[in-house]
């Protein structure tokens, strides 16, 4: 393998490969589906709900691989000050969210949709053996790369990402040199909220989930060519998740257009995936598809690697005794299993979790960034982490069809944000500042008997 030439130092060349692969890493499937129908229920208001989906979608994440860069990468040293066990559990259940129960199944189930399902005659063909058929192909290349975790540089970041921009660049320019329609009207949920909308929408992504994890994956790249020092390692994580943030900015962007514009083209689309099968076909017609397909099913494969390296590699830290063979494998299987699920039940299902655990992953983000300026920060993250907990877990089952969470929900209509899914945001700040003002009162009143004690 080649290293760098100086200790701790990475070559241009290699920096770029690597932002490439974090960039990669992180366009899965709902980088590709959410974009595009929020665009197109967005309408008019395509740019704010866009301004407000680049926050959760691109900012949080950018943030979160920085906290991981800090910390060294390992989601258990996220926070130091929550119980071992705690910090254990919240990472079983975002990496098995982001792994095998949903993020990973969801990028083959996505690949099948858009990239097979438009040449299959589904009137005269068994479409769910065909599915099966497709995720056992799909996952078998994606545990053949997790196997070999410290080169994914040299296999995503300078073989599959250049390809993968190149088809987004044609995708992304074909609607400013031939735009199907004007945006039409914001539908009810996007007309007087749009950038909270957009907001909410960039939790699809589950991108600030995905930090968490990928942090253990650009450190073992990193080390695996060569550098090894903390400060160099943190200088280069936050490197290669800036280049990262931009490539996703820039797909968004084009993604909310195309979204905005192809109304007309697909007005009942009830995911975007139907919508970027239809717009591709009608600016490129057959050969449209073609470039969609493969533009999709390389950037889910490379998220499903991604993902299930680091799921492999954490759970591999919790639980020494399984090897990371046996681990990748394990995981392999149970995504095949998921994936062929409905890709609408699929995300219909998830979204109150999503909506009770993000703000747990955000709040953690916030804590390991601002750490040292707290006062307080073991009572600072225990009692912000327990009420943003309960509130997420109330924002998620305020969206479930049932008329009696209505009732039990009610004493937590009056908190600001709750109809929008956001009432955590003011107990955190509250909590924040409350535990802060108390660990400078304790902190002053101890300088103070120490100062005395010393006369």
């Amino acid at each position: 393998m080649e290293h760098p030439a100086t200790p701790n130092t990475l070559t241009g060349k290699a920096l770029l490969a690597m932002g490439f692969m974090t960039f990669a890493l992180f366009l899965g499937a709902g980088n590709m589906i959410f974009p595009v129908l929020s665009g197109q229920l967005a309408g008019t208001e395509a740019w704010s709900a866009a301004a407000g989906f680049l926050v959760t979608g691109v900012g949080l994440p950018l943030l979160g691989i920085i906290a991981m860069a800090r910390v060294g990468g390992g989601f258990n040293d996220l926070s130091q000050d929550l119980p071992p066990r705690l910090i254990a559990l919240i990472g079983i259940i975002i990496y098995l969210l982001i792994g095998p129960l949903y993020a990973v199944p969801r990028t083959a189930a996505v690949s099948f949709e858009i990239g097979i399902t438009p040449f299959l005659d589904t009137e005269n063909s068994n479409s769910d053996a065909q599915q099966l058929l497709f995720s056992l192909v799909f996952f078998a290349i994606a545990w053949w790369f997790s196997l070999y975790p410290g080169k994914l540089m040299e296999t995503v970041g300078e073989i599959i990402t250049p390809a993968l921009i190149l088809l987004l660049l044609v995708l992304g320019v074909a609607p400013f040199i031939n735009p199907a329609g004007e945006p039409g009207p914001p539908f009810e949920d996007y007309q007087a909220t749009a950038f909270i909308q957009g907001f909410l929408d960039g939790y699809m992504t589950m991108d600030a989930l995905a930090a968490l994890m990928f942090g253990i994956v650009i450190i073992t790249n990193l080390r695996s060519h060569g550098v090894t020092g903390r400060k160099a390692l943190t200088h280069y994580c936050i490197a290669t998740g800036v280049i990262a943030a931009i490539g996703l900015s820039l797909v968004y962007i084009a993604l909310f257009n195309i979204g905005a514009t192809s109304r007309v083209l697909a007005p009942d689309a009830s995911n975007g995936g139907q919508i970027l099968t239809t717009f591709v076909e009608y600016q490129f017609s057959q050969w449209g598809i073609l470039i969609l397909a493969a533009i999709v099913t390389l950037a889910c494969l490379t998220t499903a690697i991604g993902c299930i390296t680091a799921v492999a590699e954490y759970f591999e830290q919790l639980w020494p005794r399984y090897s990371y063979f046996s681990l990748v494998t394990a995981i392999t299987i149970a995504c095949v299993v998921m994936a062929n699920i409905n890709l609408d039940q699929l995300i219909e299902f998830y979204i109150p979790v999503l909506l009770a655990i993000y703000p747990v992953a955000m709040i953690l983000i916030l804590l390991a960034l601002i750490r040292e300026w707290l006062p307080a920060p073991k009572l600072s993250a225990r009692f912000t982490l327990l009420l943003v907990a309960l509130c997420g877990i109330a924002d998620g089952l305020h969206v479930l069809p049932y008329r009696a969470m209505e009732y039990y929900l009610l004493p937590l209509n009056s908190l600001p944000g709750f109809s929008l899914h956001l009432s955590w945001v003011l107990p955190a700040i509250v909590s924040l500042v409350v535990t802060s003002l108390i660990g400078f009162l304790c902190t002053d009143r101890q300088s103070r008997a120490e100062s005395d004690s010393g006369q």
